[in-house]
């Protein structure tokens, strides 16, 4: 499989990619721009969760994209407050989840010995 970033920085980048990750979060719990049914509700938590987490970063971002896309075209509730947290969540999808995360975890640096010749 094909590893989705090519480095997960580590130090202030990295704690920079956490306090965005947070962001990310709180705007979507601070904001809900969705008429929310329960099905509704439980995708953006676990969405919330795997954001904080690093958990599939880049999939979870592109899925909350196209709901806060989604939402705001169907409720008609589509404003230039909602770039924002747009923006935010392209930038992480570029990003990557950074070192602390489980992604780095999952598939972040590895150490290949060969053997001696």
């Amino acid at each position: 499989m094909q590893r989705l970033y090519s480095m997960f920085p580590q130090g202030l980048p990295g704690l920079g990619l956490i306090m965005l990750r947070l962001a990310i979060a709180l705007e979507m719990a601070a904001r809900q721009p969705w008429h929310v049914d329960d099905w509704q509700l439980a995708l953006v938590v676990l969405l919330g969760l795997a954001i904080v987490l690093g958990v599939m970063t880049s999939i979870a971002g592109m899925v909350l994209l196209g709901l806060f896309a989604w939402s705001g075209l169907t409720t008609a509730a589509l404003s230039p407050a909602m770039l924002g947290p747009c923006l935010q969540i392209v930038a992480l999808i570029l990003l990557g989840p950074g070192a602390y995360s489980l992604d780095a975890r999952l598939f972040g640096r590895r150490t290949i010995e060969l053997p001696p010749p």
